[in-house]
């Protein structure tokens, strides 16, 4: 006997400006974890469909924040995962981030930790700091 339950839930693929109002169909087992997602419709093109699965499986989301900044002309930098991390991995890495201290100068792009998490994604900076 199976102890799956099947839920209905819907939300904005945000794949595009478009954001079509999915509905999915999937399966939960007895913990919660989704075990299968049955259908997924509303999607206008085929990356809907991609983020239906991504989004209930593991989602994915580009980290955004600021690390301290010595000897330039701001206290503050910002920086931002070069590509989406898994969502569930974000409390992590802003464990490991909130010690970072970068020396100015420092120019945007420039990688501030690399393979973070070892997901192979730099954290970068977002704009740039020039020396005092």
């Amino acid at each position: 006997m199976s102890t799956n339950v099947t839920e209905t839930l819907q939300f904005n693929c945000t794949t595009c400006p478009s954001e079509c109002l999915l509905t999915v169909e999937m399966e939960r087992d007895a913990n919660g974890a989704v075990t299968a997602v049955r259908s997924v419709t509303g999607n206008s093109c085929p990356r809907g469909d991609k983020f239906a699965h991504q989004e209930l499986i593991c989602p994915m989301r580009v980290l955004i924040t600021t690390v301290a900044a010595s000897g330039g002309d701001e206290a503050l930098l910002p920086v931002r995962t070069a590509e989406a991390i898994p969502l569930e991995l974000h409390a992590q890495a802003m464990d490991l981030i909130r010690g970072v201290v970068v020396e100015a100068p420092i120019r945007m792009g420039d990688v501030v930790l690399p393979n973070l998490l070892n997901t192979g994604i730099d954290l970068i900076a977002s704009m740039d700091i020039d020396p005092a």
